[in-house]
């Protein structure tokens, strides 16, 4: 019988260790199926580098997406490392509040999720972000959706200008903020942002002495969730009734006239103030029943939490925050025809054209007594006057 001249083929090698992810292909190359596609990594004999160019694609290939890098090209991981690495840096100096260090992690773990950690940044086109846009959408609201959207171009301004990238990203028509005309019409669709006066005196009657207080300062100071989770103890003056508290947001000056109610509210919770369970909070002013402060450092705040439990208590109906307290100190403030006074209390940057406020040195505290003063009267008298009217009818 005649030999065969048919070459037999080589067999396929076994998987370098158990845990190998690849299998021996009959093409004599390592590869991996993957949402129901071959994909091949290099030959039998170099299983190291197929393994290495799968992890490098991984990714990518299981988010369906087609791998696309870059030898020495910066990827996405990097480009939001170096940004976040900056920003971290000024959170440490106090330079940035870490509620705002927080938003910014979140968004730059929403790019490496969506286009891959080894992406190369400037590989990415207009459809890409397109794409990112639609995912974000389905996230957020319209206001929160273009606060999103700055933020991601704000992280890539910062690639451009530290040279981790080549030049400005282009990031096309279709990754824009919502027009201002869908920002008014989802603002009008949730109704006015204030608080009456017959909601406020509910919530206090509901209230303990901790949000007691912190109510009373956020309708009389104007403060919001970051100024009263961050108020320290020495910006409160209650015998002089004071409040000296430059905005953590902004560094901007502020000062306040306390209602003798506001005051009273701050000494009884003070009566019952927690030791902290953090020396570091030994300067703030609220202190949770366990010793925690009212910071909010992590996931959500805490003094969101509280106040919309209170609300509920007092059945308070819509989507109301604590932060609506401060939209309606400016709103009821301002009918005191003493706007700079308002902005004053408010802690308001200035306009970059406002001159008047560039050369101002400081707001007569009678100004800052008449705007408390006229706050004060819409909420107390108007209970008064209810009052009155009740026992004549």
């Amino acid at each position: 019988m005649a030999k065969s001249t048919t070459l037999s083929k080589p067999g396929k090698p076994a998987k370098p260790h158990p845990d190998f992810p690849l299998f021996p292909h009959q093409t004599g190359r390592w590869a991996k199926k993957v949402l129901g596609k071959l994909h091949y990594f290099g030959p039998w004999s170099e299983p190291q580098n197929a393994l290495e160019k799968w992890l490098d694609e991984k990714d990518d290939l299981l988010a369906g997406r087609k791998p696309r890098t870059r030898t020495g090209a910066a990827t996405v991981a990097r480009l939001v490392n170096h940004f976040l690495t900056h920003k971290r840096a000024l959170l440490a100096s106090g330079e940035l509040a870490q509620r705002t260090f927080d938003r910014y992690y979140k968004t730059s773990s929403l790019l490496v999720e969506t286009f891959g950690k080894n992406r190369a940044a400037q590989d990415l086109a207009p459809d890409d972000f397109q794409a990112l846009r639609a995912t974000m959408a389905k996230r957020w609201g319209a206001i929160a959706l273009g606060n999103e959207i700055q933020m991601v171009r704000s992280i890539f301004k910062h690639a451009a200008e530290a040279e981790i990238i080549p030049a400005a990203m282009r990031f096309g028509p279709g990754f824009k903020k919502p027009s201002a005309k869908v920002l008014r019409i989802v603002r009008s669709a949730g109704g006015p942002k204030m608080f009456s006066p017959t909601e406020l005196h509910a919530v206090l009657s509901m209230a303990d002495p901790t949000m007691r207080a912190m109510v009373l300062l956020g309708l009389n100071a104007g403060l919001g969730n970051t100024d009263i989770g961050l108020l320290p103890i020495k910006a409160v003056d209650l015998d002089g009734g004071w409040l000296n508290y430059p905005r953590p947001k902004t560094g901007i000056p502020r000062r306040a006239k306390l209602w003798p109610e506001t005051v009273a509210a701050v000494r009884a919770y003070l009566t019952e103030r927690k030791l902290p369970k953090d020396a570091d909070d030994g300067a703030l002013l609220f202190v949770g029943s366990r010793g925690v402060s009212f910071v909010g450092n992590h996931k959500g705040y805490r003094v969101t939490a509280a106040m919309t439990k209170l609300l509920k208590a007092a059945k308070i109906e819509g989507s109301r925050t604590f932060y609506d307290l401060r939209r309606t100190f400016q709103t009821i403030g301002e009918g005191a025809r003493d706007l700079v006074a308002v902005q004053f209390v408010m802690g308001h940057a200035p306009a970059g054209g406002d001159m008047s406020a560039i050369y101002r040195q400081r707001v007569d505290d009678e100004r800052l007594v008449a705007v408390a003063n006229h706050v004060r009267d819409w909420l107390f008298d108007s209970k008064r006057q209810k009052a009155m009217h009740n026992r004549r009818d």
